[in-house]
Formats: C-alpha cells, sequence, structure tokens
C-alpha cells in the first residue's frame, strides 16, 4: 500500500488554502459542519481561519481499518438543525466519496438552504468530488491525528512484518504510544 503522510504544518497550509478559496468565491456561511471524525479538526481550523464560530459535527462510522471500510456510511448523529441555513461541509479526505455523499443527503433531509463540500485531499476514485480541495492522491493518507490508529491497524495486520509497514508509512518507533 503507498502512504502520505502529512504534517501539521502541511495540514494548517491546506486549511489556508481552502479559506482563501473560500474568500475568493465570496462564499459565506451559516454553519460549518464537520465530518467526525476525520474533518473535525479542519473544520475546527476552517472555523478560526473563516471567523465562523458556528460550528457542529456529524459522526458517521464508514471505515473499520485502513482501506476497508463498511458497506456503506453510518450516521451516528441526531439531524442538525439546518433548516434554510447554507452550510460548509469539512471532511479530511474525499476517499470514496461516500461519506460526504451521506452528509450532504441527511443535510438536505434536514433542508438545508445550501451545501458546499470542501476535503483537504480527494482520490482520484472518489464518487463524489467536494466543490474545494487541496491536494489529489491515490495514497492511503495519515493524518497527524490518526498516527496511533494507524499503526495500531498495521501492527495488528502484520504482525512480524509491521516494522518495515510502519517504515513506508513515515510512523517512526519513537511515535508509537504504548498501552
Amino acid at each position: 500500500m503507498k502512504y502520505l503522510r502529512l504534517s501539521w504544518e502541511e495540514i494548517e497550509a491546506a486549511c489556508r488554502r481552502l479559506a482563501e478559496g473560500i474568500k475568493e468565491r465570496r462564499l459565506e456561511f451559516d454553519i460549518i459542519v464537520g465530518v467526525a471524525r476525520g474533518g473535525l479538526i479542519p473544520a475546527r481550523i476552517l472555523s478560526d481561519m473563516l471567523g465562523n464560530d458556528e460550528l457542529q459535527t456529524m459522526r458517521i462510522k464508514f471505515y473499520d481499518a485502513v482501506g476497508r471500510t463498511a458497506e456503506r456510511p453510518t450516521i451516528l448523529s441526531p439531524q442538525l438543525k439546518v433548516k434554510g441555513k447554507r452550510i460548509l461541509l469539512v471532511d479530511d479526505i474525499a476517499d470514496t466519496g461516500k461519506s460526504l455523499a451521506a452528509a450532504m443527503e441527511h443535510l438536505k433531509e434536514g433542508e438545508a438552504g445550501a451545501v458546499f463540500t470542501a476535503a483537504l485531499a480527494r482520490k482520484p476514485s472518489s464518487s463524489l468530488i467536494p466543490d474545494l480541495y487541496t491536494m489529489e492522491t491515490d495514497a492511503w493518507v495519515i493524518f497527524p491525528w490518526e498516527v496511533q490508529e494507524t499503526a495500531r491497524d498495521i501492527l495488528r495486520r502484520r504482525g512480524k512484518g509491521a516494522r518495515e509497514e510502519l517504515e513506508e508509512a513515515g510512523i517512526r518507533e519513537e511515535e508509537l504510544v504504548r498501552l
């Protein structure tokens, strides 16, 4: 598997590019919704950069391991109060596109006025192209907030061959939290 590990500095720069793209388009939103878990941090950063403190989250369960999904995303959050509101829907990556599509459908069921999607990254195979994104890659992206999760999955799947795959993923031994 091919990996792309992003640093906190790269995340901040990507969020800045998203914020600049939003401002260039003169877009304004009533609410920023972060898709939990991956979109939580980018949504919070965008909330700060855009000066919009109306931040909410939508919990979606789809991935159960690196590169392995359930049949379809499950929304675990109650319906947000979005009737007639302009929504910025934020996720870390549009991988398959199914999570973002499910989130958009959920918001439309709540009668959102408009939904604009933003993601840090997009995979070429994604069925949904976010309205705004900063990079495209076919690699498994490792975000700074999921290093331990990725390492646990690699260790569980690979056993003795894990050290080599951890190195390929850019995860160093000293980064691992031993529990």
